[in-house]
């Protein structure tokens, strides 16, 4: 990674590894079906949904994102794919510019209380 991932421009590679700790189920009977999105810019990318894969789900997907010189925010949301709309899990701002911001979890948070974590990896051309 560079050391100023802000001020880096090109093809930001971004891969959506697994998630763990969220609620096994989304209301009564129904387990929860897992997906992840991440938007930077104009551009948003959303994992598979994993079905009935409950709090924990291996994903594996990378995305390769057109990233513009001083863009710093990430955006990574975790939803629960249901029929009429998908429910937000938890969400999460990843500072481009912060020095720590790299291949690791991610904890994400809904109404103030952390719900999961997710495991990214970065790399650029």
């Amino acid at each position: 990674m560079p050391k100023d991932l802000a001020e880096f421009g090109g093809i930001l590679k971004v891969k959506v590894v697994k998630i763990e700790g969220f609620a096994e189920t989304a209301g009564f009977m129904d387990k929860t079906d897992p997906f992840v999105e991440l938007k930077m810019g104009e551009e948003t990318f959303k994992t598979a949904v994993k079905n009935n894969a409950g709090g924990s789900a291996e994903f594996n997907e990378q995305f390769c994102f057109d990233k513009q010189e001083g863009e710093q925010t990430m955006r990574l949301r975790v939803l629960d794919s249901d029929t009429l709309s998908n429910d937000l899990l938890g969400s999460r701002d990843i500072d481009l510019d912060d020095s720590s911001t790299g291949n690791g979890w991610y904890t994400v948070v809904s109404n103030g209380k952390e719900t999961g974590k997710v495991f990214l990896e970065f790399a650029y051309d």
